[in-house]
């Protein structure tokens, strides 16, 4: 009896343990033999296999499954951390998904490994069962990350699709050598609609869907927890035995389909296969890195693929409120001085501004506000003495940013804006997000929206603050945090600072993106509505 149950607790395959069924273990200090319940046992197995094991070394950021659920087959060699398999189940549809165990995270603490290379930007990721609790994992500066909570409960992890999702009959899959579906198809290409949804961002909700109630889009936060398995391995590898895209020089990060020319800007060895769209030949089938472990987020086959380029990927947990409107006059002077009837802003604001004819200084750049009366403001800072002369034209955008709650249920969320569920919306945002503040660059003239991550050796994020932590979670950086060039450490990937309502995140770039595509990029100029050729979705569920 036991020794058929401990074959079960092995394979993992369906355990019932009672505290009455007892095993007799040899207690090897004492040099005696006690007893210890199978279900002890159990918690103990499961605790070790839920494991996001160590940066730097085989299998780190993926896991075992503590509870497989139904539908679910491990592939062989997924609970060996030298396989390919490791952590990989395959679902019911054929989809291939990666277990990605709960950790915490702590940054810039100089007793870790690294420190003296990365400082304020030094990752270290350790298993939820390093500490015994929250509060004493927190009162030494490690924090359980936001994506392994859902519904107000801690989470042992997440399943992420292997793929990006493309079309399999009705159902959206995650399947190796597929045309990715995206939501604006152009000529070739596959759109949402091949699975009944809508060819729009809020589509890849339904098309999730398609899979299982359960599923859903990567969250922001999802995608966050996955970029920062990435950063910590590699500055913890050494070599490239366990991280295929390691490199001891500037390009330390994954690779991707990114050169408009089906390879890697990064590594002129890595190639990948053209799906065929007829109108975009260099968009690549998903998974078909010539050197498969170059593509995954920890440089193993058993990873995650395509993190860094080929397809945008919509990532729901964050969303808007925005307003735009018509700028009608701005000034030669120092400051400059916007009309914009009625603007509604209040000094201090942050706006960004667009397509003003004339004075184009002042475009696609970030600014704080000082009111001077209902219908005028003056930007912060900016001397525009010097400026052309404004001719006409031009928009005031601004924006309050919301991250999904930890209570919100995200397989209940769903893709509408006038809902109480809805993800976008009045009445959904209320009931499902809280309110953040994000760190725009507005000091002129580096206030340009078009930021990278990584200024010098500033904090890139920052886990001090509760607020620092919600925005560190999302991927969103510090205060100090960004420049227009950015740095080798981050990638040089673009943030991309935006206001616009109805906000719908996209992250990590595409095929045609050079450097600036990556795991850590993210996109906040797109709404609910938008549908574009290179933007799609990977999916994940809880348990």
């Amino acid at each position: 009896m036991a020794d058929k149950k401990i074959s079960e607790l092995v394979s993992l395959a369906g355990v019932d343990l009672s505290d009455s069924d007892l095993f007799p273990v040899v207690d090897v200090s004492a040099g005696e033999t006690k007893s210890i319940s199978l279900s002890s046992l159990k918690t103990v197995f499961l605790a070790a296999a839920n494991n996001i094991g160590t940066a730097g070394t085989a299998g780190f950021g993926v896991g075992i499954c503590p509870a497989v659920p139904a539908g679910y087959t491990p592939l062989a060699g997924c609970t060996d951390r030298a396989s390919a398999n490791y952590g990989n189940y395959q679902y019911t549809d054929g989809s291939i998904m990666v277990w990605v165990p709960a950790y915490r995270f702590r940054l810039g603490n100089a007793a870790d490994p690294g420190y003296a290379t990365y400082g304020a930007n030094t990752v270290r990721i350790v298993p939820v069962s390093t500490h015994p609790d929250e509060p004493t994992a927190n009162a030494e500066g490690f924090y359980l990350h936001s994506a392994f909570v859902n519904a107000g409960v801690a989470q042992p992890g997440f399943f992420r699709d292997k793929y990006d999702c493309s079309a399999n009959g009705s159902v959206a899959s995650s399947i190796a050598l597929a045309m990715p579906m995206v939501s604006g198809p152009a000529a070739g290409q596959v759109g949402f609609s091949a699975v009944g949804a809508a060819n729009a961002y809020y589509g890849a909700f339904a098309a999730a869907r398609t899979r299982g109630a359960k599923f859903h889009p990567e969250t922001v936060q999802q995608a966050d927890a996955i970029t920062r398995i990435s950063d910590a391995h590699a500055q913890a590898s050494t070599a490239t035995t366990y991280c295929a895209w390691w490199s001891a020089g500037s390009t330390n990060y994954p690779k991707g389909c990114d050169n408009n020319a089906l390879g890697s800007t990064d590594d002129g060895t890595l190639t990948f296969t053209s799906a065929g769209a007829a109108s975009y030949p260099n968009m690549a089938l998903t998974g078909s890195g010539s050197n498969f472990a170059k593509t995954t987020h920890n440089g193993q086959a058993c990873g995650i693929a395509d993190v860094a380029g080929n397809i945008y990927k919509i990532n729901p947990g964050m969303t808007s409120i925005g307003t735009t409107k018509a700028i009608s006059a701005a000034t030669k002077t120092n400051p400059v001085q916007i009309t914009v009837t009625g603007h509604g802003r209040i000094t201090g604001d942050v706006a960004v501004i667009e397509s003003v004819v004339g004075m184009t200084q002042i475009n696609t750049k970030a600014f704080t506000v000082t009111v001077v009366d209902a219908n005028n403001l003056t930007l912060d800072g900016v001397d525009g003495t010097a400026f052309g002369t404004y001719t006409s034209g031009g928009t005031l955008y601004n924006a309050t940013f919301y991250a999904l709650k930890p209570t919100a249920d995200i397989t209940a969320i769903t893709d509408g804006a006038t809902l109480s569920t809805d993800h976008w919306g009045a009445a959904g945002v209320a009931a499902n997000f809280d309110p953040i503040t994000l760190n725009f660059r507005t000091d002129y003239p580096n206030n340009t929206i078009g930021q990278c991550y990584g200024n010098g050796s500033n904090a890139v994020f920052s886990n001090a603050t509760a607020a620092d932590r919600a925005r560190t979670m999302l991927g969103m950086p510090a205060a100090g945090g960004v420049s227009p060039s950015g740095s080798s450490l981050m990638g040089t990937d673009y943030y991309y600072e935006h206001m616009v309502n109805q906000l719908c995140v996209i992250s990590r770039g595409y095929w045609a993106y050079g450097s600036y595509a990556g795991g850590r990029f993210r996109r906040l100029s797109y709404a609910r509505s938008d549908a574009t050729y290179h933007v799609g979705f990977a999916a994940c569920r809880y348990l």
